[in-house]
């Protein structure tokens, strides 16, 4: 059998962002994209790591009148809970358009239940025991779809659009009571059963699943301290909706980061050409655009010159520019009454020791160029200046969040000249991580 739904899906949020700029589209310059394979892994782990968040949903009564001709009955379910649930495997289809198809198959549910029944008539009879009802091999499907929130700009939520549910098998057995006596009734109690629990289960269970991508969608998204006085912070806003296309699915963010008592200092203007979405060679990649590292580097320059050491002075920010094997970061450095141009060659360098869930990519730099210039030991100058950027480093690096299962030390860094990205790149755990 097959019952659809009708059901949108909104967790609650905070609209605590109070920023001057208006993002768009093409204001990303970080990206966390997912093959359909990691897609379906990543997803089947957030389900399976959290199933037992659905023992506890509270399921209303069912009563089921009876005529029985010469007399009358109510057939009452209550206190119902989930006992058991089998989601062993999920499906996605994901093609070029706003909505994704999501399936479960292979579904066993497990309900437990007490019973009571009262005639209407005289005698006016009633009795009352426990039960479990079964599902069997069912399919649970939900087409959903994503929309940015006009009000709290920033925040996106997932939509249902639809949920079915299809099943091979129902049984329900009852004990208790006078339970024998209503055994010949099975029939027509699992008649007048099936439409209100497969109601309840594609509408509940499927909702229940995608309010959990909500509350993840919006712990990954909001603003982070990058340093412990919270006075610089990460802006990590959506910037559009879930893009899905052919065989991937991706979030795109702003990724900017402030002085949080001067957000109206804007380095980064609007419009600064989206990443492409769809370049991976494994399940997931996050990839992280230049502007986002100049951004950094203009914030902690500007507001706190951590770019100058203690014999040397940096007139302007340093100046990232991702190559194929790594990146060069160009720095224009004034010792001795001099002034000289610095490049640097700089590989990433990752850290996940911030949270579960975020980490940093900082950069290890090593000594490339420096321009020759009278009475100045470039050579001492140049190690000086590697010495003290490595140690800025340290605490100055790119913050970005991870998704939750996902063990980032096993990604490799993939640089796009072409596009000035840095993309991490790789395939999920075998095994889902726990929460």
């Amino acid at each position: 059998m097959q019952i659809l739904i009708t059901l949108v899906f909104s967790a609650p949020k905070t609209c605590e962002f109070g920023f001057p700029r208006s993002l768009t589209h093409n204001d990303s310059v970080q990206s966390s994209t997912a093959n359909k394979r990691g897609a379906e892994k990543y997803l089947l782990c957030g389900i399976s790591t959290s199933l037992w968040a659905v023992y506890d949903i509270n399921i209303p009564d069912i009563t089921i009148p009876i005529n029985l001709g010469a007399t009358q009955m109510d057939f009452t379910l209550s206190e119902m809970k989930i006992a058991n649930l089998d989601v062993p495997d999920l499906k996605m289809n994901l093609n070029a358009n706003e909505q994704a198809d999501i399936f479960l198959p292979n579904v066993n549910i497990q309900l437990n239940f007490a019973w009571k029944f009262q005639q209407q008539q005289y005698p006016y009879v009633n009795d009352h025991g426990t039960g479990r009802l079964n599902i069997n091999n069912a399919v649970m499907s939900a087409t959903c779809k994503s929309a940015l929130d006009n009000e709290c700009p920033g925040h996106m939520t997932i939509q249902i659009i639809k949920t079915t549910m299809e099943y091979d098998q129902l049984r329900i057995k009852l004990e208790g009571g006078q339970s024998w006596i209503f055994q010949s009734l099975l029939d027509v109690i699992l008649d007048s059963l099936q439409n209100q629990i497969t109601d309840f289960m594609s509408n509940t269970l499927m909702g229940g699943f995608v309010g959990l991508m909500n509350g993840a969608f919006e712990d990954g998204r909001r603003q982070k301290t990058l340093l412990t006085d919270q006075n610089i912070i990460k802006d990590e806003r959506y910037v559009d909706k879930v893009q899905v296309g052919n065989g991937y699915i991706s979030l795109m963010f702003s990724g900017y980061t402030y002085l949080g008592s001067n957000l109206t200092d804007e380095y980064l203007k609007s419009g600064t050409s989206p990443i492409t979405m769809n370049k991976f060679n494994a399940e997931m990649q996050m990839a992280v655009k230049d502007e986002a590292f100049n951004n950094v580097n203009y914030i902690f320059h500007k507001y706190y010159d951590s770019y100058s050491g203690k014999d040397f002075k940096t007139i302007n920010q340093p100046k990232l520019r991702f190559t194929n094997t790594g990146a060069l970061v160009t720095m224009l450095v004034e010792a001795n009454e001099t002034q000289v141009e610095i490049e640097l060659f700089a590989k990433p360098k990752l850290f996940d020791d911030l949270s579960k869930v975020v980490g940093r990519i900082s950069f290890e730099y090593q000594a490339y160029s420096i321009d020759t210039a009278e009475g100045l030991n470039a050579e001492a100058l140049l190690n000086q200046v590697v010495q003290h950027m490595n140690e800025v480093a340290e605490q100055t690096g790119f913050q970005y969040n991870y998704a939750l299962m996902v063990d980032i030390r096993d990604f490799q860094p993939i640089f796009d000249a072409n596009e000035r990205v840095m993309r991490l790149v790789g395939d999920l755990p075998k095994e889902c991580l726990p929460y």
